[in-house]
């Protein structure tokens, strides 16, 4: 069952998580780091149609800056090793300017001393959506779009969970589909299916709220974007070029969780307001074509203090016999998501049911209903 909800443009593999690596000696996000800068390397390889690396320009206004950024970018194509897309290098101020001629020269009581350029990655993230769905049916999975769960269904006496009530949204129809395994892969519903199996399951997500905006397309140039490393409250801010346009974002907060999550004005302004200081074009309010917002379904830490410092790692857990609960993570590191479940249900290594090319192939035997997969 599929049904997805996307809001993410890119394959970024996590400059801002190798810093919070470095400097607060987190294993764990060291680990998302290489973890991402691998699966990033086999999605545009995977699918070069809808996948590619993008340069991005981080701005420098003071020399301090620029060795620092420089410095960490360096540590960056370093820590990606033989999966780097391409050799990050300094841009003189004159040189900056060519590339990206939006770029202000100079602001408060400040100028342009020069920009670190990095390759990160960019893909079409609803078009690779429908592709997956369309390999998993050419494999002989049953794709089901406008579906809901409405119950799970257990065995008698040990309660295990041996399938799920389905019901079609476009006909109102019910019926009952069976499996060895219910994966819940719900992003941001995933506690709603959960309640399903415990209605005192207590709550493992934390929504965050991600806000982006559209802008016309002379605010970047094609083939070039920028990236504002760290805004007035520690966030980080991109301008992208996309499809003809600009998207910039993104907001970093907690929200609730709804199906219909709507952008709100304090956020749009907050991301005009970030990329105002770097820009030598007037930003108006009036320049925004459209904007959206989604959410995040981060692996709830009791004790951070704020969505923005929460590990964007995935969590595996089987709480309830037959139903395996994956959330958290990000879309580059979907594939791995299903490679570590795969070992852990199946307690096999590599084999010819986990193909390198998920875009193309399937990693499950479809012969007999194996899993039943609930997506949002």
């Amino acid at each position: 069952m599929l049904s997805f909800r996307t809001y993410l443009l890119s394959l970024f593999s996590g400059v801002r998580y190798l810093e919070k690596a470095v400097f607060n000696l987190d294993y764990g996000q060291l680990r998302l780091v290489f973890h991402a800068l691998e699966e990033r390397k086999q999605f545009i390889d995977n699918a070069p149609h809808l996948c590619h690396a993008l340069p991005c320009m981080t701005p420098c206004y003071g020399w301090f800056e620029t060795v620092y950024y420089w410095v960490g970018l360096k540590m960056y194509d370093l820590v990606a090793g033989r999966h780097l897309l391409h050799l990050s290098r300094y841009y003189s101020a004159q040189e900056s300017s060519e590339l990206f001629p939006t770029l202000a020269q100079k602001g408060k009581d400040r100028s342009l001393k020069g920009t670190v350029v990095y390759y990160d990655g960019q893909m079409n993230d609803s078009r690779v959506n429908v592709s997956l769905a369309c390999t998993a049916a050419l494999a002989g999975a049953a794709v089901l779009n406008h579906a809901e769960v409405v119950s799970l269904l257990k065995e008698e006496g040990t309660g295990r969970i041996k399938g799920a009530r389905i019901r079609d949204n476009l006909s109102g129809e019910e019926f009952n589909t069976y499996a060895k395994v219910v994966v819940n892969a719900g992003g941001p519903f995933c506690d709603s299916v959960r309640k399903l199996a415990n209605k005192d399951a207590k709550p493992m997500i934390c929504p965050s709220s991600g806000v982006h905006i559209v802008l016309p397309d002379y605010y970047s140039p094609e083939g070039m974007g920028l990236i504002v490393p760290k805004t007035k409250d520690g966030r980080v801010i991109f301008m992208l070029p996309w499809l003809g346009r600009t998207v910039a974002g993104t907001t970093d907060s907690s929200t609730s969780i709804t199906m219909l999550p709507e952008p709100h004005e304090d956020e749009i302004e907050f991301i005009l307001d970030a990329i105002r200081d770097y820009l030598n074009v007037k930003v108006r309010r009036v320049d925004v074509l459209s904007a959206w917002s989604g959410i995040r379904p981060l692996a709830m830490d009791p004790n951070a203090k704020n969505t923005e410092s929460i590990s964007r790692d995935h969590v595996v857990c089987e709480e309830y016999p037959g139903l395996v609960t994956i959330t958290g993570g990000k879309w580059t590191t979907y594939r791995r998501w299903v490679i570590v479940r795969w070992r852990g249900m199946t307690g096999r290594t590599r084999t010819c049911h986990e193909p390198k090319n998920p875009v193309r192939h399937t990693p499950f035997n479809q012969k007999k209903k194996c899993f039943i997969f609930v997506f949002c």
